[in-house]
């Protein structure tokens, strides 16, 4: 379901920036790679130059909803099942690019397309087959204070280029795997023998 909801967003993304910037090479714009693998800007073999590079940064638990019930009603009978767990994924949006303009140009791109377009699902995005069909993620801009930015690009080992974070809401993942099943409690019948 994370890389579902991922190539989502990517999709939808990459069809926007092709659509308001037909002239930019390569192809494909907008990757899903680990930022942290980038050699240095420029370099001859970077193959992440010239791209919208999707990093998944961080998971973090939506505790708002953890208290789901772990049973439901089917077909006359109750099923006892886990609660899905509901993940809110970290996404940092970097642009390498060999010309820094360039760079902020595509950056601004990323942040208009998601203050034009925040929830994503397969009814709002088109999607290739075997994608599933339950992806819903709404993104929100993540701000980082200073002192975060200075963790986050010292974790990624790099110098800090052109970026922008996003909060992804709500991605869920849920195995379908019964714990038990039982009939439902219909009627009670109380037992009044021994009473005179």
């Amino acid at each position: 379901m994370i890389i579902d909801a991922m190539r989502l967003i990517q999709l939808a993304l990459q069809r926007y920036i092709r659509e308001v910037e037909p002239q930019l090479e390569p192809a494909q714009i907008v990757i899903i790679d680990n930022i942290a693998t980038a050699q240095e800007l420029g370099g001859t073999n970077n193959q992440l130059n010239g791209h919208v590079v999707m990093s998944l940064v961080n998971l973090q638990e939506e505790t708002t909803l953890k208290n789901g019930s772990n049973y439901r009603l089917e077909n006359g009978r109750a099923v006892y099942q886990n609660p899905p767990v509901h993940l809110n994924l970290f996404i940092l949006f970097t642009v390498l690019h060999n010309q820094h303009e360039t760079a902020l140009q595509l950056l601004s791109r990323v942040i208009e397309f998601f203050q034009f377009q925040r929830e994503f699902s397969p009814l709002t995005t088109p999607t290739g087959s075997g994608m599933s069909q339950n992806v819903r993620v709404i993104l929100d801009l993540y701000s980082l204070t200073f002192e975060q930015l200075n963790h986050l690009w010292g974790t990624l080992g790099g110098k800090q280029i052109p970026f922008v974070m996003y909060r992804a809401r709500l991605v869920s993942l849920e195995v379908q795997k019964r714990q038990a099943e039982s009939p439902v409690i219909s009627e009670m019948n109380l037992n009044e023998s021994g009473r005179g």
